[in-house]
């Protein structure tokens, strides 16, 4: 059509034919019967360019000129027009290797270039070509070439030079060629020059040192067989015949890609990269686990790989990671945990039989209000909780019984408060459940309790502040909270909690008695583990986990 570029760039992996479609793209333009998108091979011009000695195509390694003088007298050059052919082309080879002053030096002849110059540039990394060269030129991406048509390529290499070979071994030699047609018929010679021209599967192996893939296929029925002991045992057999630990978990890696495309769609398109023979394997190894397992392997091999790439032991890490996969139990997918419980629920409604509802919701915190509150009847207080255990039962006067207003010897009036301090701030009511109700007067309320960490947030300033706050509101008049740990009673509230008492004397009917420091005791080494407290196992029912490991909070201000 005559809108040809004056400059294209090449760019994509090696061996992709970027080079050759240059020189194609040469004889296009130059063939004495073109400009034509069919040369003709036969006349002068296509000739001399098969044969590498045109005067009109100038092929220019970038490797070897970088420099600004190579460039100034290539440009100076083009001035010229050309000898025979219809225009001079010039073909740079990894132009990405020109220094910034190179380019600098092309960029005005590259904009404005005489009618009778075309440029080609062909380039494995066109990330550092400067932006204003590739703004000036047309760009034409190569890809790798698929698996299936390297294949066939080689086969057709093979029926040309009279040779035999079989299928499984043609694949592996494409395999290691990564999708350039130059390495693999760099690989195919040397497979050939190997073995004599008998191109099999154990002379690729032989030849190329590369591993048997039915030996990675046996890695990942080991995986998917959930049998750690067999893969880890091929997995170094793997090794020492020189399967490199990163190809390995790469390798493993796709093979997860293969096997979430074979079991999400049927397309055969999806599995390109594949022999026939592999995807029939692949699609029978897809019935072993459920996609979300899969997934879940990727996530583990990509970790893995991070890993192999920072450390000094990659096949010890490969190996721990392969025996982890094999160890990962199946995962149930939703649905069928949804189909299950929908069938349980139609058995249950079937036999008659009722299913617990449950549910969880958070208690709401209710507004304190400093105005006394009239004393609730026993008939008007709620029903004891399954989840709070009741007291010893206390012995109280009935003289006691009258100034409270309520029955103290029955234990539901513990209980009772128990539920209040519950409904109202839940972090106390688990320290407040592990105390003993010692003593309840008309004025005061004496508790024990033993643990140390329960005794500092009880005696903290707030905390007994709001418990008897609390307690007023429950029982109808002020009542104070007095609490003692292991016989000791507890200091009176300070500004930030309780506070350490100091050798004072204290006056008593005219005599001077010493009263010494009540220290917090340590915590013993026989206290009960953590996952004992009743906080915390509320925590980890809800969220799940377990516990690492324990530290004591010291509150600021005690002694050490």
């Amino acid at each position: 059509s005559g809108r040809v570029a004056h400059a294209f760039l090449f760019t994509g992996p090696r061996g992709v034919g970027k080079t050759t479609t240059a020189r194609l793209l040469a004889k296009a333009l130059n063939c004495e019967t073109g400009p034509t998108p069919d040369p003709c091979n036969t006349c002068s011009n296509c000739r001399e360019i098969t044969a590498g000695t045109a005067l009109d195509v100038l092929e220019i390694d970038g490797a070897s000129h970088t420099g600004v003088d190579n460039i100034r007298d290539l440009t100076e050059g083009v001035q010229y027009r050309p000898v025979k052919s219809r225009s001079r082309i010039i073909i740079i080879d990894e132009v990405h290797m020109l220094s910034n002053a190179a380019f600098n030096a092309l960029l005005k002849t590259l904009e404005e270039p005489p009618p009778h110059v075309t440029f080609i540039f062909a380039t494995t990394e066109s990330h550092k070509v400067l932006p204003t060269i590739l703004s000036r030129c047309q760009r034409y991406d190569f890809k790798r070439i698929p698996l299936r048509e390297l294949i066939q390529r080689l086969k057709d290499i093979i029926q040309h030079e009279n040779l035999t070979a079989d299928d499984v071994g043609l694949a592996m030699i494409a395999r290691e060629a990564d999708g350039g047609l130059r390495d693999a018929q760099s690989l195919l010679d040397q497979v050939i020059a190997w073995s004599g021209g008998q191109i099999t599967e154990q002379a690729v192996k032989d030849a190329l040192g590369v591993a048997d893939r039915q030996a990675f296929f046996r890695v990942v029925d080991a995986i998917l067989a959930r049998d750690p002991a067999q893969a880890l045992q091929i997995a170094g057999d793997l090794y020492q015949y020189g399967y490199d630990p990163r190809r390995l978990s790469r390798d493993l890696l796709e093979h997860c890609r293969h096997l979430v495309a074979a079991k999400i769609s049927t397309d055969p398109s999806l599995l390109t990269d594949l022999p026939d023979h592999e995807v029939t394997l692949v699609r029978k190894q897809t019935v072993e686990r459920s996609l979300e397992d899969v997934q879940r392997f990727f996530t583990l091999l990509l970790h893995a790989d991070e890993e192999i790439g920072k450390t000094a032991y990659p096949q010890l890490v490969i190996e721990m990671t392969l025996v982890k996969l094999a160890s990962q139990p199946p995962i149930l997918p939703i649905e069928e945990a949804l189909a299950r419980l929908e069938a349980l629920q139609q058995t249950l409604a079937g036999t008659g039989a009722t299913q617990p509802a449950v549910a969880f919701s958070p208690p709401q915190a209710k507004p304190l209000s400093a105005a006394p509150v009239a004393p609730l009847r026993r008939e008007e207080r709620p029903a004891p909780q399954t989840n709070v255990a009741p007291l010893p039962r206390q012995e109280f006067s009935p003289r006691v019984e009258e100034s409270l207003g309520v029955a103290t010897d029955d234990p539901e009036t513990w209980e009772g408060f128990l539920r209040a301090v519950q409904r109202e701030k839940i972090s106390l009511f688990f320290p407040l459940k592990s105390a003993q109700l010692l003593e309840l007067t008309a004025t005061t309320m004496h508790l024990r309790i033993e643990k140390d960490m329960y005794f500092k947030e009880l005696t903290r300033k707030e905390s007994r502040a709001l418990l008897e706050e609390i307690a007023q509101r429950f029982f109808g008049h002020p009542l104070k909270i007095d609490i003692s740990k292991n016989g000791v009673p507890s200091p009176p509230p300070g500004p930030s909690g309780p506070s350490d008492l100091s050798h004072s004397p204290r006056t008593t009917s005219g005599a001077t008695v010493s009263t010494p420091t009540a220290m917090p005791p340590q915590q013993s080494s026989q206290a009960p583990p953590a996952t004992n407290d009743p906080l915390v196992q509320t925590v980890l029912d809800v969220l799940g986990g377990e516990v690492q490991g324990t530290r004591s909070h010291r509150p600021s201000g005690e002694p050490r």
